[in-house]
């Protein structure tokens, strides 16, 4: 985990008070606030100033969100928020559960579609298609003479141990040289064009069962197998049934477009973009992203979906070019069609998988309470402190625990990313895009101010120094 030392992070985080949101619209000097608590511009300015990289608004933005979620977590523990009923789970971990409950439902339809028969398999190992071989390999231990003759009596020992009858696998998983001696000497299953010529010509010519002579190639000296029909069955099985996955998935995403009528607003990667930067802003839009039957894909939802990834995920949403948002719009349509199949069709997680989801959500909490200095009586559901008291002294756990990380004292600590989405999504506070921009300002101003005293207080360079000696001597003619 990245340690956030005082290179990073230079000298803490003001928070102070009195301020609601809507004081905030417009504001320059405040970066993120959450439930009157601010991080002013300067603070983050100060931390961009004296951290080792550039200032730039990828940065500002990195030490906004950071704070950001911490004081959301944080106000959620004083308010008594956060919550570990199943029903909270399931709205938090909603992402999560739903891409899971997709998989349940796209596997059983890939099943349903069916893979490879057993006709297929003969037919395919009959005409060549593709093949599977095994083989030895020696490999020199250096470029020497003696290091090529050494290889070579190696695959000769190992040919005629093959020819009195030793199992081929057994020997190759003996003396083979590469990695695929863990799997009886086995090469991936595939068509003619995978190996080099030098191997190619010599495996391809074998019948099944036969066994080559010593073959070099430029990786070393080969003995080459084709196995029979019933020991390549299985490998060539599961190589049709992959292929035959690949195409079944393209056909059923196609089946999905045509009968939901799938089809991407032309206005969507800009909301796409806008929603990114703002999450909270787009909680419960209708506005379509997506048109589909039934009900439309909505920035509402998208927002939603969006809810599983960090901070970083979401910046590259905002940089991608219409083409690539696009398609992930389409993409994002496609699952919410076979989520709602899979509503229609009664698919819930398997215990096991609920209980793996909620071993996620409560380890996260319990952690990130713990490390943020949460974890304390006076915030505890018995407290008896007021709910003002409760906020004010979360937020000077996370003062404090900004102070350690400064000190090189603790790491950075994320916040389960749709758990702070949903923090988000409840407006417990938010980041300012002009706050941030001005923060860069005050960290590039703050870097010049710094250079040109740097430069003013440099020794002045030193003037032209004589060389030693007097002057060059001429030749007897007395030239120079």
């Amino acid at each position: 985990m990245r340690r956030w030392t005082a290179s990073v992070l230079a000298a803490g985080v003001v928070v102070s008070a009195g301020c609601s949101l809507d004081d905030l619209d417009g504001r320059s000097d405040v970066a993120a606030e959450v439930a009157g608590h601010e991080l002013s511009s300067d603070r983050v300015a100060e931390i961009l100033a004296k951290a080792g990289g550039g200032a730039n608004v990828q940065a500002a933005e990195y030490i906004s969100n950071i704070w950001l979620d911490y004081a959301m977590f944080a106000e959620a523990i004083a308010k008594g928020r956060i919550k570990a009923d199943s029903a909270s789970i399931a709205r938090v971990m909603w992402p999560e559960i739903s891409q899971a409950r997709v998989r349940i439902w796209h596997d059983s339809v890939m099943v349903a579609m069916g893979g490879a028969s057993d006709a297929a398999v003969d037919s395919t190992y009959g005409d060549g298609t593709v093949k599977v071989f095994q083989h030895i390999i020696a490999v020199p231990n250096g470029g020497s003479a003696a290091d090529s003759a050494q290889a070579k009596q190696a695959i000769q020992q190992a040919l005629g141990r093959v020819q009195r009858g030793e199992n081929f696998g057994a020997v190759a998983a003996e003396v083979s040289a590469d990695g695929s001696k863990t799997d009886e000497g086995y090469l991936p299953v595939g068509p003619k064009g995978q190996f080099v010529p030098e191997f190619e010509n010599a495996a391809w010519a074998l019948a099944p069962g036969q066994t080559s002579g010593v073959v070099e190639s430029q990786f070393g000296w080969h003995i080459i197998r084709r196995p029979t029909l019933v020991e390549a069955r299985a490998r060539i099985s599961k190589f049709l049934a992959e292929q035959s996955a690949q195409r079944n998935d393209s056909l059923y995403m196609e089946s999905l477009d045509r009968d939901y009528g799938i089809e991407v607003s032309g206005g969507a990667a800009a909301l796409m973009r806008n929603a990114a930067s703002n999450p909270q802003d787009f909680v419960g839009s209708g506005k379509t992203l997506v048109s589909m039957k039934g009900d439309d894909l909505s920035v509402g939802e998208y927002v939603r979906w969006i809810g599983m990834f960090p901070p970083n995920v979401l910046a590259q949403i905002r940089n991608a070019n219409d083409t690539i948002l696009s398609q992930y719009a389409k993409g994002l349509a496609q699952t919410t069609a076979m989520l709602r199949k899979a509503d229609s069709a009664g698919v819930h997680l398997a215990p096991a998988q609920w209980q793996f989801v909620t071993y996620k959500y409560n380890n996260s909490v319990s952690t990130l309470r713990r490390d943020l200095g949460l974890d304390v009586p006076e915030l505890s559901d018995s407290s008896s402190l007021t709910g003002d008291q409760r906020s004010k002294l979360a937020a000077e756990k996370i003062e404090e625990y900004f102070g350690r990380l400064l000190n090189g004292q603790a790491q950075v600590q994320t916040v389960l990313p749709t758990l702070a989405a949903d923090l988000r999504s409840e407006k417990l506070g938010r980041v300012y895009t002009a706050g941030v921009s001005r923060a860069v300002e005050l960290a590039m101003a703050q870097r010049r101010r710094d250079s040109a005293a740097a430069a003013a207080n440099a020794p002045p360079p030193q003037g032209i120094v004589p060389a030693p000696g007097g002057p060059p001597i001429g030749d007897s003619s007395g030239s120079q």
